[in-house]
């Protein structure tokens, strides 16, 4: 017996799932997976890099045949060179790109960070998605079930000449109705399923409603403004790649050759052999026509315009933050009258249909009444979903992170 309870547990875990289990599989669904290959290419960079500290090995095969030449040169060259070269200095060329860089890592990671926030953020817009479309089905099936109901007993009085067949038409009209209310909410509901089962990862069959905590206002701390502020700090590091310093090189060769087809004179004009040479290097940009100071003020610019798109983007986050509180009031008190209204309608309605099955009221006003009700069951949840969605977006806008959403309520 423990086998199979354990077993309908496992099934039961598999069926149904609610946001603990569908976030984490939207933090590692294929947008986040692409980002972070943008992250990890970033740190390829720096060990690239980093490189250019050590010196390069390079060969070279040579063979040079001349068609015409002079008596003491060779018209045949066959050899081999290996050389070896080490920039000593470059103007700090090389520190700057490292120190940009590895800013853009802090960028890169920073917009890791942001794409799982806005991946949970649209897992939870898509969950609540579902569930106002599950509300709305509930909300029709519930109607559908009554109308069923008062079509039958109503088809009882006609056919015993206890009631018009008027009455029978008119519910009947409303029931078809309702079937096709049924259908239509059923394929937007198979619609937000996918959709959730796309971003999420993860086969779902029915979910379990989960509330969210309310966040708590605080500092803004988030991920994309961090990451400009990164980004901002790599491009001042490329700005020190515009400079007239000098570059410093120290470059050796090992060279072996056969000569052949010329005069040597006796042994007088041989050529070497075997050949090492040591080069030594500076090179120093004199006058350019001021080219490289005016790119040193084209990217200096260019760090200044993304300044100022920052300073407003955070004033817009600032922004953006004060209305979410402002919403997350304004859904809490939909909610409240939301409850309040669908509890009146429920008495209501109770007293309608005791009136219509008693003949005291016309088929218009139960329909009305009945309608209402269906309406108002599923405000209250659309309602309900809003606020929770209000309290993700308030989260989301001060850059709190949407599993903490998740934590038990104390």
């Amino acid at each position: 017996m423990r086998p199979i309870v354990l077993l309908l547990l496992a099934a039961h875990s598999l069926m149904c799932a609610d946001l603990a289990s569908l976030l984490p599989g939207a933090k590692t669904n294929l947008q986040v997976e692409s980002v972070r290959l943008e992250t990890q290419k970033t740190k390829e960079q720096l060990e690239q890099a980093k490189t250019a500290y050590y010196p390069t090995l390079n060969a070279t095969a040579i063979y040079q045949k001349k068609d015409r030449a002079t008596a003491f040169e060779p018209r045949t060259v066959q050899g081999v060179e290996i050389g070896t070269k080490i920039t000593l200095f470059d103007g700090l060329r090389r520190e700057s790109t490292l120190d940009a860089i590895h800013s853009a890592i802090d960028s890169a990671q920073h917009t890791l960070g942001q794409k799982e926030q806005d991946v949970l953020l649209q897992t939870i817009q898509m969950y609540y998605t579902y569930l106002n479309a599950k509300s709305s089905l509930d909300a029709i099936q519930d109607k559908r079930t009554e109308l069923s109901a008062q079509v039958e007993r109503f088809g009882i009085l006609v056919k015993n000449d206890l009631a018009t067949a008027d009455i029978l038409k008119s519910l009947i009209a409303s029931k078809l109705q309702a079937d096709y209310d049924e259908q239509n909410q059923k394929i937007a509901l198979e619609r937000s399923r996918r959709n959730l089962e796309l971003i999420s990862g993860t086969s779902i069959d029915t979910l379990e409603y989960k509330e969210l905590i309310t966040p708590k206002s605080g500092e803004i701390e988030r991920h994309d403004l961090k990451a400009d502020h990164a980004m901002i700090d790599t491009l001042k590091h490329t700005e020190g790649l515009y400079t007239y310093l000098p570059s410093v090189s120290v470059q050796g060769k090992h060279k072996e050759f056969n000569y052949a087809d010329y005069d040597t004179m006796g042994g007088a004009n041989v050529q070497p052999q075997r050949q090492n040479e040591i080069i030594a290097s500076l090179s120093l940009t004199l006058f350019d026509m001021g080219s490289i100071s005016k790119e040193r003020e084209q990217a200096r610019l260019t760090t200044l315009k993304a300044q100022k798109l920052l300073e407003y983007k955070s004033k817009s986050v600032r922004n953006e933050a004060a209305i979410a509180q402002m919403t997350l009031d304004a859904s809490q008190s939909a909610y409240n009258a939301a409850v309040a209204e669908e509890e009146a309608r429920s008495v209501a309605f109770g007293y309608i249909k005791k009136r219509f099955e008693a003949g005291l009221v016309n088929t218009t006003a139960y329909l009305s009444e009945l309608s209402d009700l269906s309406a108002s069951r599923a405000k209250v949840q659309t309602a309900r979903n809003a606020l929770q969605l209000s309290k993700a977006h308030l989260a989301y806008t001060y850059g709190t992170d949407l599993m903490t959403l998740l934590e038990e309520k104390k």
